[in-house]
């Protein structure tokens, strides 16, 4: 039930695979976790927030930006 997988920030990381298991529908994690604020800007920026105005939010700590 425990899966090693490579992160690209963290390195090979344990993580909780699917309990249970089907043979003609396998499941399990398909990509690593995100990192805190790895998608700040893309989700601000799709709510019509500037790049100047979530510079400033960053800036003021109101959010993180991991990249």
């Amino acid at each position: 039930m425990v899966v090693t997988q490579n992160h690209p920030i963290a390195g090979e990381v344990k993580t909780l695979g699917l309990p249970v298991k089907f043979s003609k529908t396998p499941g399990g994690p398909k990509r690593p976790s995100t990192v805190y604020g790895q998608y700040t800007r893309e989700i601000l920026g799709e709510a019509g927030y500037a790049d100047a105005d979530i510079d400033r939010f960053i800036a003021a700590g109101a959010t993180a930006d991991s990249m």
